[in-house]
This record gives structure tokens, C-alpha cells and sequence, in this order.
């Protein structure tokens, strides 16, 4: 049996944490090549971030498994702030595993035991880690530690010929009342699914119709209603999404902030938010789907998704 060490991986170390990173990269862009396509220039924007990366500890670490000597496997570990209309009692989320890879699979736990222990260790309120949906090595060993499914990444191409109602336009100020509305709603659901990571934070109302104004200003999404008397009935902000460093994000839009009086509103809006991608350049849309909420997976799976990644709560 390999016996393994793990240490925290310090600026020496970034020649054999690229390596491991690209290795993971192209891993994942085998097992979803419309998700996560390489970077053309993924090495020099590797070591870009990791540079940044290890020169602000208290956010983010990186750790080694070594075995004999040699680099082994890497984990990523950060702690993250709660999103504005969340709360997590003012203490930050520790994500694991944006990169979280061995070489030889017997050094995941010894990686996944150093990650834990620093998030731990920064009083993060919880602890999630990453798995793409066909790592099934990843996700048994995450199960087997308490790891519960948290949110789907679902994914699916752009559908530039989808069909939708004539009757969906631009987003205007006068609608962020609606918004608001229809977006407390969707918080509840998700609080209901996960009070611990989905609490809403006292102020999320207001908090939420100052990022949708804000939204309104940038020309890198676009925000859609159906319309309903005095209102609307659903709304979706079609919007870039982010990749690690060695993936290409270009053609992939988000799906994030998507909300529906009605689950045929919400079928439109997905509709109409895939011309809006093909619009923007997008040949793959990417939506969020708390685990546990059954009618939201079961409406994008009608409408061709399906999940990609998983993010998953270590249950205490």
C-alpha cells in the first residue's frame, strides 16, 4: 500500500501544481467536452491564478499528496462570502474541490482529509465540494465522508430554433417589482431545500432589485420577462458563466437567477433565454437546480438538460 503525505502547497510548488491542474483539466474535458473545452492558452492562465492564488492564504490554499517524494494529487480549497441575499451567520462557505485530483486514486481521501481540516479550521459555516456527475470514484468516496447532493449543474446545447411566446421582451425598471416578487418565491424553494446554505438574508429584497437595476446596465446579459397584467409572471438573466482558468467559458452561458409563477412560464423563459445565448455566442447553456427541488430538475430535464457537475454539503 502507497502511503501518502499532504502539505500545504506554497509559490515553489507551482510547476507540479500546473501539471496536476492541466492533467485534472483535460480529465474533465474528456468526461464533458461541452462544459469545460480547454483553454487555448490553459498553462499560462494556470499559473497566472495560482500565483494569485497562493499569494492570498487566509482565502484560498492549495494542497500537495505526495508519495516517495513526487507530487501525487492536488486539492483546491477556498472560502467564499455568502452571496448577497443569503446568509450563513456572517461566517464565509468553504468550497472544495474545483481542482481536486490524484494521479494515484488512493491519495483522494489524504487530500480530501487536508481540505476539510482548513476549512475547519476558518470557521466555515459549511462545507461543500465540487464532483463532476461522472466521477463516480469522487462522488462514492464524498458520499462515503457525508456529502449529500446540494445543486445540479445542468447543462444542454443552445437550441437556436427554440420556440417561445412573442410575448416575452426586455426586462425594463418598472418590472423589478415583479422580479422581487417572483424571486422571493424561489428563495423559499431553496430554503426549503437547504436552510443551512439557502437561508435568505433579512435584507435579500432589496439587495436583489439593486443587482437586477445593475443587471439592466450590462451589456454582457440579458434580462427577459413574460409579461403578466401589472407585472410579470417569470423572469430569466441570460449571462456569461465562469470556468477554472484552463477552460474556455466563451460558448457556455448561465442560467442562474430564473423564476416562474407557473412551470409553462418557466418552459418559455427557457426557451427564450436559449436564442438569447445564440445571440451572444453561446452554444452550451448551463442552469442551476437546487437538489432538492424536485419540479424545478424535472422542468429543465423536459427540456432537455441534464446534470453535468454537482455540488455537494458535508452534513454535520
Amino acid at each position: 500500500m502507497n502511503t501518502f503525505t499532504t502539505r500545504r502547497a506554497t509559490l515553489q510548488d507551482v510547476g507540479s501544481l500546473v501539471s496536476l491542474i492541466l492533467e485534472a483539466a483535460r480529465q474533465n474535458s474528456f468526461i464533458e467536452p461541452s462544459l469545460w473545452p480547454m483553454h487555448v492558452e490553459a498553462e499560462g492562465r494556470v499559473q497566472i491564478a495560482l500565483e494569485r492564488d497562493l499569494a492570498t492564504p487566509e482565502r484560498r490554499a492549495w494542497f500537495l499528496a505526495e508519495a516517495g517524494g513526487e507530487a501525487v494529487g492536488a486539492v483546491e480549497v477556498g472560502l467564499n462570502p455568502a452571496p448577497p441575499v443569503y446568509e450563513l451567520g456572517g461566517q464565509p462557505a468553504g468550497l472544495v474541490g474545483e481542482t481536486f485530483y490524484a494521479r494515484v486514486p488512493d491519495a483522494s481521501p489524504a487530500l480530501l482529509d487536508a481540505a476539510e481540516a482548513f476549512v475547519r479550521e476558518h470557521g466555515a459555516a459549511v462545507t461543500v465540494a465540487t464532483c463532476p456527475a461522472q466521477d463516480t470514484r469522487r462522488l462514492a468516496l464524498l458520499q462515503e465522508r457525508g456529502y449529500c447532493p446540494l445543486t445540479l449543474w445542468m447543462i444542454k446545447a443552445v437550441n437556436t430554433r427554440a420556440d417561445f411566446s412573442p410575448a416575452i421582451r426586455p426586462a425594463a425598471e418598472t418590472d423589478l417589482s415583479s422580479l422581487v416578487r417572483l424571486n422571493r418565491q424561489a428563495q423559499e424553494e431553496k430554503r426549503r431545500a437547504n436552510a443551512r446554505f439557502w437561508t435568505p438574508h433579512p435584507d435579500a429584497p432589496a439587495r436583489f432589485e439593486g443587482w437586477m437595476r445593475h443587471s439592466l446596465t450590462l451589456a454582457d446579459r440579458e434580462l427577459l420577462v413574460s409579461p403578466a397584467n401589472g407585472g410579470a409572471r417569470g423572469f430569466a438573466v441570460a449571462q456569461p458563466a465562469g470556468l477554472p482558468p484552463a477552460h474556455d467559458a466563451a460558448g457556455l452561458g448561465l442560467l442562474d437567477d430564473l423564476a416562474a409563477d407557473d412551470w409553462a412560464t418557466f418552459a418559455d423563459l427557457l426557451n427564450a433565454a436559449q436564442i438569447a445565448f445564440a445571440r451572444q455566442g453561446r452554444t452550451t447553456v448551463q442552469a442551476v437546480c437546487p437538489a432538492d427541488w424536485p419540479e424545478r430538475r424535472e422542468a429543465l430535464e423536459a427540456a432537455g438538460f441534464r446534470t453535468a457537475n454537482l455540488w455537494l454539503i458535508l452534513e454535520e
